[in-house]
């Protein structure tokens, strides 16, 4: 984004920057994790690579929406969690459930923070997510998983920000 605040840019401005972001790549530090990996830390690397493209997403998720509805920092900040992202969005007139892919982003953040906060073991909510999840289990098959909800998560964005375009 430049460094111009939301409100002094015009609507062309913000247009164009909406535009630009579709070109925006947001596996880059995934990809870079899983070349790093080798063949010994495969699934190790494609553990972290599922944080990293959580983490990657939802800054450009928060960027673009921050920048195309206007939000304040408090906004900006609630915009993170599913129910107030709901909330927001369709105050804006936008119904994020029926966005391509809101799914796939609530699995992937709910992935990302098993691996991070319960030593991904797999959750009540993520049970069945993939067949080879078992609640109470290990999660297993990073990579399958990974090249899964990477393919889902790039749809997602766009169509993310064709829904922001469209505001306009």
């Amino acid at each position: 984004m430049t460094d111009q605040s939301p409100e002094s840019l015009s609507d062309i401005e913000i247009l164009d920057i909406l535009q630009s972001m579709k070109d925006d790549e947001l596996n880059t530090e995934a990809k870079e994790m899983i070349r790093n990996g080798g063949k010994a830390g495969r699934q190790e690397s494609h553990k972290q690579a599922l944080v990293a493209l959580n983490t990657s997403f939802e800054n450009k998720f928060v960027e673009a929406v921050t920048l195309a509805l206007n939000l304040n920092e408090a906004q900006s900040k609630k915009i993170r969690y599913k129910k107030d992202r709901i909330r927001i969005l369709k105050a804006r007139g936008i119904d994020y459930l029926l966005i391509d892919g809101a799914e796939t982003a609530q699995v992937l953040a709910q992935v990302a923070q098993a691996i991070v906060r319960e030593d991904a073991v797999v959750t009540h909510d993520l049970h069945n997510i993939f067949p080879f999840w078992k609640e109470g289990w290990p999660m297993v098959q990073f990579d399958n998983a990974y090249k899964i909800l990477e393919e889902d998560i790039n749809i997602h964005y766009q169509a993310v920000l064709d829904a922001l375009i469209a505001q306009y």
